[in-house]
């Protein structure tokens, strides 16, 4: 089974989240992830190609966001990674209480706040979770239906070549018939 695949993303010039981006790429690492970080070596304000290559290439977009707004290199990648899923639910941004996060595309990622002083970390993995497993529930069921129609498709191919086999065999009975019945009557 391929293991899954996460680009942690961060807000540049921020010490904080790249921090916690670089040692959730470390943990990730150890524990049978593949992690991807930003490239941030080649630029801070443009997305290059192989940033693009790795939000492609990944399976979930992370971001524990800590200040008041996304650059415009995240907003970017959130915007390309959502070119690329087409889900939301792929793209989770994690803040605290305070809602720091405003304005055009933050409808293409799933919001997770957090408080601190309120909320455990557990029943926060919980609802990252639920919302992980909701999706792939969906996507088996998709998944599954996929596979339903094919089988419904073979088989009714299946019926189709049976019912001209069974076809040419009638016909091949008929023409035997008809000889028969010539031979028959040829006889008299």
């Amino acid at each position: 089974m391929k293991a899954t695949t996460i680009f942690i993303t961060y807000n540049p010039n921020i010490p904080t989240e790249q921090t916690l981006a670089i040692r959730l790429h470390t943990i990730g690492a150890v524990n049978g992830f593949r992690m991807y970080l930003p490239d941030r070596y080649n630029s801070d304000t443009i997305l290059d190609t192989e940033t693009q290559n790795r939000i492609a290439s990944s399976d979930y977009v992370i971001m524990f966001s800590t200040t008041a707004k996304l650059s415009a290199i995240v907003k970017q990648e959130i915007e390309y990674a959502f070119q690329k899923f087409q889900d939301k639910s792929r793209i989770i941004v994690i803040y605290s209480t305070r809602r720091n996060l405003k304005g055009k595309g933050t409808e293409h990622f799933t919001e997770i706040y957090h408080n601190a002083l309120e909320e455990t970390t557990d029943s926060v993995i919980e609802r990252i979770l639920a919302i992980i497993v909701k999706k792939r529930q969906e996507q088996m069921k998709t998944e599954q239906y996929k596979v339903e129609i094919n089988n419904k498709k073979n088989e009714i191919k299946k019926l189709k070549a049976q019912k001209e086999l069974d076809n040419a065999l009638i016909a091949l009975l008929g023409i035997g018939l008809g000889l028969a019945v010539l031979a028959v009557i040829s006889k008299d």
